[in-house]
């Protein structure tokens, strides 16, 4: 399709740390309405269902007391593409998971009627991924107080929350800013390493001051949800784009956790096969 190349080409070429590539909307990343950026921070390789739950969930969750309409709230896909300017990464270029992600930015945008855009990012550590973002706000609207929400799961919050990711420096003075301006809304995972109890408890004992490195003050800003169907549970609880990748090499014409029409890109180009 080479729909974003372009686009592509031109946030390497110009030295961007962030960029929006695509709109639903037609429109800059917030508009003068939009209170609540919710973003999906992901290698999209491919993207799949569990992706799409996480971002339903986020959506129609209250943060607070604070209840928001549609038009208030934005969904950002966003993908880290350092060294985009190097040979294609595996298993699938950028080309290929940007198309992906804008069959599922339509997907979504269609089925819970909320805009979604498609961002660009040169950077992996979340409080830089703020800056950037906050930085673009700030130069379409100067007095927004916009409030940006990052997706993740528990193995991402984790890493966020680990100090080894930000030495020589500390993790309290690198995180301080962006966890008095940033929620993370995590998904519990079910699997054989952390389970939805320990999940759970480690938001608690960052409430109850047990983790010393951690501020309690920080876990006001962790908000933690697990699917409550148990059909949810059982087929996207522990959905990961490795294990799908796996299942298409496997047989590609199989059920898969995927929407039909990012199965049928990935059948009609070949990928993880």
């Amino acid at each position: 399709m080479r729909r974003f190349a372009k686009a592509l080409e031109e946030f390497v070429a110009l030295a961007k740390d962030f960029a929006v590539v695509y709109s639903s909307s037609r429109s800059p990343l917030i508009l003068r309405d939009t209170a609540r950026v919710c973003i999906l921070d992901s290698l999209f390789n491919p993207p799949h269902m569990a992706h799409y739950a996480l971002a339903r969930e986020a959506l129609s969750y209250r943060f607070g007391d604070t209840h928001l309409e549609k038009n208030q709230l934005l969904l950002l896909l966003l993908l880290l593409v350092k060294n985009a300017d190097k040979v294609d990464p595996q298993p699938a270029s950028f080309e290929h998971r940007l198309d992906m992600m804008h069959l599922m930015a339509d997907y979504l945008h269609d089925n819970l009627k909320v805009d979604v855009s498609i961002g660009l990012t040169l950077h992996a550590k979340f409080v830089d991924k703020l800056v950037s973002i906050m930085n673009d706000v700030r130069e379409r609207l100067p007095e927004s107080d916009v409030k940006l929400t990052f997706l993740v799961g528990f193995d991402t919050l984790l890493r966020i929350f680990d100090p080894k990711y930000y030495l020589p420096d500390k993790l309290l003075d690198l995180l301080n800013e962006f966890m008095r301006t940033t929620d993370l809304f995590c998904l519990t995972r079910q699997d054989n390493v952390n389970s939805y109890q320990n999940q759970v408890d480690y938001v608690r004992r960052i409430r109850h001051g047990k983790i010393a490195h951690i501020p309690q003050a920080w876990s006001d800003a962790v908000h933690i949800f697990s699917f409550e169907k148990q059909e949810d549970i059982e087929t996207l609880g522990s959905v990961s784009s490795s294990a799908v990748r796996k299942a298409i090499a496997e047989d590609p014409h199989q059920e898969l956790p995927l929407i039909p029409q990012i199965k049928d890109y990935i059948l009609e180009n070949k990928l993880y096969q």
